[in-house]
């Protein structure tokens, strides 16, 4: 008996991120605002975040992180290598360009969570 109780609060202790309404449901209750003008907002910020990794590659989120993009180039194929697990021969394939989000938070976050 002792046994389940240690594991069903093994399981009550594992957390899950917040989903957007359960984030715009804390935010709302937090500013005391209407969910749907903390759902305004939500929706404004992540249209400039974009707005301004399309437009200067640069965001700063101010008091939380920095936003750069960075553009990774194509890489060819069509070379042959071997995996070294199963010693079988194979030929890479074409990887097309693409843009990536780097995220780096503040330090103060780093600090907070270390």
């Amino acid at each position: 008996m002792a046994k389940a109780a240690k594991g069903a609060a093994k399981k009550a202790v594992v957390k899950k991120a917040l989903t957007k309404s359960q984030l715009v449901a804390h935010l709302a209750e937090k500013t005391e605002l209407s969910k749907k003008q903390v759902d305004a907002v939500l929706t404004t910020l992540v249209d400039t975040v974009t707005e301004q990794l399309k437009g200067p590659g640069k965001f700063v989120f101010p008091g939380l992180a920095r936003m750069t993009l960075t553009k990774v180039e194509a890489k060819k194929g069509g070379e042959k290598k071997i995996n070294p697990l199963t010693k079988t021969e194979y030929v890479t394939k074409d990887k097309p360009a693409y843009n990536k989000v780097n995220i780096r938070p503040i330090k103060a976050i780093k600090t907070a969570l270390a």
